[in-house]
């Protein structure tokens, strides 16, 4: 089948899309492990009680890296960016500004932690003076390390005196004085800061009010681009009368044109500024998949219509009832295939996936097997077609005519009018005689003259017989023939082998008939009779019987 335009696009969509895909260089961490961080963080949490014996009473439980960084990361979530104050140092900053010691900073900040920033809770030193063997000052300890386009940039805890001779943990100040350039590329940007200043303060998946609103109106510039480039399309195969068939138009205009609108969406993403969380859930891709999958569901049920239309153009009507089966497997294997998919990308090992379906399979396959044995014999039978709806066969010892050839049998109408159903995997592996694919239908006889018969008789007997032979419109007088063949022992017997020419079983017994009474006439103009065995059984009286 050759390929349409329609079926080029979507292939080169395809090919475009994954190309999109191999092109990132590192993979991003998948929701699994961002919900496991997230419950080790859950954890730690919980057991920072313990940590904070560990160090003199700080009211802001600054005494250790990890519970300043996790107090400070609370304070962020909860917008209490007065409290997050107390957990920058602010001293000895590059020059002096009211940006610096203003909320604004930790505003930034917690920014930077939704966008950019991530953190391995358990990394994190629980001792009070922090890790000794991380090839820092001992004053200083590495929280993470933050990837930019000028190169990577540590972000650092630093171990500062409170008074009174204890020290706490803060963010360090060569951090806090990094925090606006790195605003400049990981920040909302100047439309993001109006709008967020704008719009309630609300976060829903990680993304707040004015970025749902941005979102929504890259959905509708995404649409309006997909119909732009898709209306077009259909016009111009409209006019040169490739879209006659509706179905083509609704593969169009339905998994392509929504295929279209989540790659533009993919590609101005990016632009809403979302959170890590929120990129981390696209990056499941779940609407890719969904839109990839629509497209290959899409493009089988087109393929295959199309290939159905054109079996019924050659006659392959009854091979037609196995499309439905092989496409509903087909559309069964894209959607596995997409969800496995799918998993994987969440972060879902698919080797125990694909286990648990093995061991499923089998189970299923054993149940299956002679259902799976029936559907490959139906399908032989489609491919080779011994026979077909309405044929005169013969199987085994049944005769009868083809009523149906199902999934899972072939039905027989017998001659005694009874319906016998043969289980497809032994219909297609035995011996079929198919009675209706023979051009003539062969008449073979004997007939059994008397020894009273002359030779006289016997040669113009056959002599008529060849006549009627030749000269009879509905016998192959090629390959038909009528021979003395042998002295029986009660009679001399003709072999009467003819081919009659009708495939129609009642006009073979008619033109049969007629044959058989044209051979009555010959013997009767000849003098001759047909004659049968007669056995003659003696019966003697009960006086000849002796008594004993």
């Amino acid at each position: 089948m050759k390929i349409t335009f329609i079926q080029f696009l979507v292939i080169l969509s395809v090919l475009f899309l994954s190309s999109h895909v191999i092109a990132e260089e590192e993979a991003s961490p998948t929701l699994l492990e961002v919900s496991e961080k997230a419950e080790e963080k859950a954890k730690i949490i919980e057991d920072m009680t313990e940590e904070a014996s560990k160090g003199p009473y700080d009211e802001f439980n600054r005494i250790t890296p990890r519970s300043s960084f996790i107090n400070l990361a609370k304070s962020l979530e909860e917008k209490d960016f007065i409290r997050a104050i107390n957990y920058l140092d602010l001293r000895n900053l590059p020059f002096t500004t009211e940006e610096y010691d203003s909320p604004q900073i930790a505003r930034k900040l917690a920014i930077l932690g939704k966008r950019a920033i991530t953190v391995d809770f358990t990394d994190l030193s629980n001792e009070p003076k922090g890790h000794s063997e991380d090839g820092l000052p001992s004053y200083r300890d590495r929280i993470t390390t933050l990837k930019t386009q000028d190169g990577s940039v540590d972000i650092l805890m630093q171990r500062v005196p409170r008074g009174n001779g204890v020290f706490i943990w803060k963010v360090a100040n060569v951090t806090v004085a990094q925090i606006p350039q790195l605003y400049d590329e990981f920040g909302y940007g100047e439309i993001g800061d109006k709008l967020s200043d704008f719009f309630p303060d609300y976060t829903f998946l990680g993304l707040e009010i004015w970025q749902f609103v941005m979102l929504l109106g890259i959905l509708i510039i995404a649409f309006i681009i997909s119909y732009v480039i898709t209306f077009p399309i259909l016009k111009i195969l409209q006019y040169k009368q490739i879209l006659a068939e509706h179905r083509l138009q609704k593969f169009l205009v339905g998994p392509f044109r929504f295929l279209i609108t989540i790659i533009i969406v993919r590609i101005l993403f990016d632009s809403i500024s979302p959170s890590y969380i929120t990129k981390v859930i696209f990056e499941a891709q779940t609407l890719l998949i969904v839109a990839v999958a629509w497209i290959a569901i899409g493009l089988v049920g087109f393929v295959v219509s199309r290939f159905a239309d054109r079996m019924k153009r050659n006659g392959q009507t009854d091979a037609v009832v196995l499309l439905k089966p092989a496409t509903t497997s087909l559309k069964l294997l894209i959607i596995l295939i997409a969800f496995l998919t799918w998993f994987d990308n969440l972060g879902y090992e698919l080797t125990a996936l694909l286990a648990g379906l093995g061991v499923g399979g089998i189970a299923v396959a054993m149940a299956s097997q002679k259902s799976l044995e029936n559907l490959i014999g139906s399908i032989t039978i489609y491919a080779a077609q011994p026979v077909k709806v309405g044929d005169f066969c013969k199987f085994d010892t049944t005769l009868g005519i083809v009523e149906e050839i199902g999934l899972r049998s072939t039905q027989l109408r017998t001659l005694s009018r009874t319906v016998v159903s043969i289980p497809n995997s032994l219909f297609a592996h035995g011996l079929i005689e198919n009675l209706t694919q023979r051009d003539k239908i062969q008449y073979r006889c004997h007939l059994k003259l008397s020894y009273d018969v002359t030779p006289t008789q016997m040669r113009s007997v056959l002599a008529s017989i060849r006549e009627l032979i030749a000269q009879n419109e509905h016998i192959d007088s090629e390959a038909s023939r009528v021979r003395f063949i042998e002295f029986g022992d009660y009679a001399q017997e003709l072999e009467l082998y003819i081919f009659i020419k009708t495939t129609d079983f009642a006009q073979y017994l008619e033109y049969r008939e007629d044959i058989n009474l044209s051979i009555v006439d010959i013997m009767e103009q000849e003098g001759v009779k047909l004659i049968v065995p007669v056995n003659t059984v003696q019966l003697e009286k009960a006086s000849d019987i002796p008594t004993v």
